[in-house]
């Protein structure tokens, strides 16, 4: 399973980036998300009364409906969220955020190397779409050279 993170400043492009690359990789294998998430919305209608399990003390809760199915459970770091990845069964994680982490990195802002460790590219996602869509068949290119995790 190849992981890498995507980092940036807020409104930069990562979740463009992200979202733009998943088709692009889903032609090699399935592919998973984590986003660091400083308060998380789920905007979902199946939400509101499954988060309300949740507060009321459950410690897992599972919203299904016809189109999504969402798993609410307490706090978990970042190798705990890869390793629920790796059972299932994706080849390839896109991390939005987690900068301070060791996994490599493609950076769509102007962090020094002092500030954030392991960033292996940097982009700037903003241009024209063809530019984008090079570059981001250039990334999917070092993500698939990435050793496995």
């Amino acid at each position: 399973m190849k992981v890498i993170s995507i980092i940036g400043e807020k409104k930069s492009g990562k979740t463009s980036l992200i979202e733009s690359s998943i088709a692009y990789l889903k032609e090699y294998g399935n592919v998973g998300c984590i986003k660091h998430a400083h308060e998380l919305d789920l905007a979902v209608a199946t939400a509101k009364d499954t988060d309300r399990f949740f507060n009321a003390g459950a410690e897992v809760v599972i919203g299904a409906s016809p189109e999504k199915t969402v798993k609410i459970y307490g706090s978990q770091n970042l190798e705990e969220l890869i390793a629920e990845m790796a059972t299932s069964g994706v080849d390839f994680v896109l991390v939005e955020g987690f900068k301070s982490s060791n996994l490599p990195k493609i950076a769509l802002s102007d962090f020094s190397n002092n500030q954030v460790g392991t960033i292996l590219k940097r982009v700037d996602f903003r241009g024209n779409p063809k530019m984008k869509e090079e570059m981001i068949k250039e990334l999917v290119q070092l993500i698939r050279s990435l050793d496995d995790y």
